[in-house]
């Protein structure tokens, strides 16, 4: 922290801040993070206030819970013959937000002019990210810790600096708040039926995530305003995100044909972004926004598609392997121990 920028002071504040994980009723996983149930109920509450301002109270039958295990993911699971659901996010959730929002935020701010000019153009953006090695470098740590092992145990800490601060945290915030409302969409929206479209029903509950998260546009801080969950663009960063995480984590076809219950990224956010066609002042906002995450991200993916062809695939590949092999050792140690104890 220190290296970073903050003082003694701000330090103390930050741990004093972090460290207040509130008293819960029910903890459905204990152990598995310090604060990981806090954050969520706290998401959880916000976004059934909005909804409640509808008028709609099925997210009353919304249960939360986090999945202790390992990778990046989100459901809502349908309890059968009830009209209920459990809303479950998986133990690394909030902490891949946290990096993918921090290392945005680092190259957004490498170059600010360049990443918000009109001008755009791949190739030069291209080279504008490969001129900070260590962010390109910190990007690929990212993605290859979370492909190779579900976590960020291979990432450096690199917090905030104080002028990274407020941008950092309203990204992550941003990606958090759209995860969780595009889960209790589903819910919402009677999203049971198994006949139906899921690639429609994934459009229905992004945008009713982007109409939720409207109003958190003063949040996390109450007098800054935060755009990008005023225009969407904190979704837009999650779903390329994702994107090159299972790229990393599917890096060559089988051959077999694959059923993708999910439009695309660029599908889902073209409607997003222009879901306010008759408002054209926050129209251009929207676009001007969700426009600088997609080429930011559009930079990265390149890069890091480069760099899993030179080796960043076949380290994920040992990663898991390796992985794998101890897992099968300590189960072979374990059933050994057994047998001596039992003899």
């Amino acid at each position: 922290m220190k290296q970073a920028g903050w003082s003694e002071a701000e330090i103390a504040r930050r741990n004093e801040a972090e460290g207040f994980d509130g008293e819960l009723e029910y903890v459905n996983s204990p152990g598995v993070g310090p604060g990981l149930e806090f954050k969520l109920k706290f998401l959880s509450d916000r976004i059934r206030e909005a909804i409640s301002k509808t008028g709609e109270t099925s997210h009353e039958k919304v249960e939360i819970a986090i999945d202790p295990k390992a990778g990046v993911s989100a459901s809502l699971t349908n309890v059968i013959m009830t009209d209920q659901g459990i809303l479950s996010v998986s133990s690394f959730l909030f902490r891949w937000c946290g990096l993918v929002a921090r290392a945005y935020t680092r190259t957004l701010y490498a170059d600010i002019a360049h990443w918000t000019s009109k001008m755009s153009d791949p190739a030069t953006d291209r080279e504008c990210l490969l001129k900070c090695p260590d962010l390109v470098l910190y990007w690929f740590r990212i993605f290859v810790s979370f492909s190779g092992t579900g976590t960020h145990v291979l990432v450096p800490f690199r917090p905030s600096s104080p002028t990274e601060f407020h941008l950092f945290e309203q990204v992550a915030w941003s990606m958090e708040y759209f995860t969780v409302a595009h889960e209790f969409g589903h819910h919402v929206l009677e999203h049971r039926s198994t006949s139906a479209d899921p690639m429609m029903q994934e459009f229905q509950a992004d945008a009713f995530a982007a109409k939720v998260c409207e109003q958190f546009e003063l949040e996390p801080f109450p007098l800054l305003p935060n755009p990008y969950t005023r225009t969407g663009a904190g979704a837009s960063l999650m779903l390329l995100a994702l994107e090159i995480l299972r790229a990393f984590e599917e890096p060559v076809s089988d051959g077999k044909a694959r059923v993708d219950t999910h439009p695309s990224p660029s599908d889902r956010i073209a409607k997003i972004s222009t879901r306010n066609l008759m408002q054209p002042k926050q129209l251009e906002m929207d676009q001007e926004f969700n426009g600088t995450v997609i080429r930011i991200m559009s930079a990265v993916a390149g890069v890091m598609s480069d760099a899993r062809r030179k080796g960043g695939g076949e380290l994920v590949a040992t990663i898991r392997q390796r992985l794998d092999d101890a897992e099968i050792g300590l189960r072979n140690s374990g059933s050994r121990l057994s047998d001596e104890t039992s003899a």
